[in-house]
């Protein structure tokens, strides 16, 4: 028989302090060890589903202790296939100053990638009097979740800290499978559908590329518009161009078949509709057939003053100045794998709050774009 691996999750918090229990109050230890049990004895056909870690250690600890406390906590964040933090705005203790246990907890779970971290806010919180170094990590953790502002969910009760922690493992282990569904539909690139790309020609594999990312766009809600695509993020439609790049970066006829289309960026905004009514934009979306490095994208770019970011999905270009934006997904070899990079795109966009600043810098090459139609007499 198969040997069942349980779903490893950490759950991530401040142990001493109090939450509300009906009329009374309970220590955040005895939620935690609530919830521990709880998840235990859940199954999935006949088997335990999850492992669960929770710290037993406390901040009275001896030096050395503390130290060793402070690895394994960080340890358990990087095994964990879901990191469960029950936020209270507080850092927790630390060994030898700088940032507390709970805050470098988040933080290691954020930084191997947010989509395994779910939160669950928790107000009315009761702790114990602090010294002067404890609310300066506090004061720095809030700062720090409050510049993230990731996606998460309130309560003040035990029971509804519960059901919140409930709720939220269920939406991550719901994302784990749809996540390994489409890895594992990927397969190997010498069989099905990437051998079929890979017969095509460059001419033929670049158009198969764009209309399978906008397809993949067109399951986002996005909509044909303009010989591009209008997709909404952050409450602005954005004029969205596919590109394919139908071989390795680093074959020159492969990468000139896109170019720096942002050239182009006032004739594409100028065929679709006239003043006013023209949407953000362009963003180019470019689905790269093999890898992409930052070093490849800042050259497809032309100029190196740029923010240039690698992600799980590729490469994110844009221009301060300019607002130039142009988006890289990687190892796009046949519709699902194109698919699945585009997905991951728009999980980074939405952990990261990253939305609204790509809306915002569509806005604005859009007022660039204008002011050269308007010197073109457009």
């Amino acid at each position: 028989m198969a040997d069942f691996r349980k779903i490893r999750v950490m759950i991530s918090s401040r142990c001493a302090s109090t939450v509300r229990q009906g009329d009374g109050r309970i220590s955040m230890t005895e939620v935690r060890k609530r919830l521990q049990r709880e998840l235990s004895v859940e199954t999935l056909c006949g088997e335990p589903l999850f492992e669960v870690w929770i710290s037993d250690n406390a901040p009275d600890q001896a030096q050395g202790d503390l130290e060793t406390a402070w690895e394994k906590s960080l340890e358990e964040v990087r095994k964990a296939d879901i990191v469960l933090a029950l936020y209270t705005g507080e850092a927790g203790w630390a060994p030898a100053g700088g940032i507390g246990v709970c805050h470098a907890e988040f933080q290691q779970a954020w930084n191997d990638g947010p989509a395994r971290l779910k939160v669950v806010r928790i107000i009315d919180v009761q702790g114990v009097p602090k010294d002067k170094a404890e609310l300066a990590r506090d004061a720095s953790f809030q700062t720090w979740f409050g510049e993230l502002n990731p996606t998460s969910s309130a309560t003040a009760d035990a029971d509804e800290i519960v059901a919140r922690s409930r709720e939220a493992l269920r939406e991550a282990v719901a994302g784990l499978v749809k996540l390994g569904g489409r890895e594992v539909r990927k397969g190997r690139f010498a069989y099905g559908t990437p051998l079929d790309w890979s017969r095509l020609d460059f001419a033929h594999r670049k158009q198969a590329m764009q209309e399978a990312l906008g397809r993949g766009l067109a399951e986002f809600g996005a909509v044909e518009f303009g010989g591009g695509w209008l997709w909404a993020r952050a409450g602005t439609a954005l004029l969205t161009i596919c590109h394919g790049l139908p071989g390795a970066f680093g074959v020159a006829a492969a990468r000139e078949m896109v170019g720096q289309p942002f050239l182009q960026d006032h004739l594409i905004l100028g065929k679709v509709v006239r003043r006013r009514e023209r949407p953000a934009g362009p963003l180019h979306l470019v689905a790269c057939l093999k890898n992409v490095t930052e070093t490849q994208a800042m050259r497809q770019l032309g100029f190196p003053d740029a923010t240039i970011v690698a992600a799980p999905f590729g490469i994110y270009v844009s221009d301060p100045v300019q607002k130039i934006q142009m988006i890289f997904l990687a190892n796009c070899r046949d519709p699902t794998t194109t698919r699945n990079a585009l997905t991951r795109l728009v999980e980074w966009l939405e952990a990261t709050g990253e939305s609204e600043n790509l809306a915002r810098r569509a806005v604005g090459r859009r007022k660039i774009v204008r002011a050269i139609l308007d010197l073109k007499g457009d």
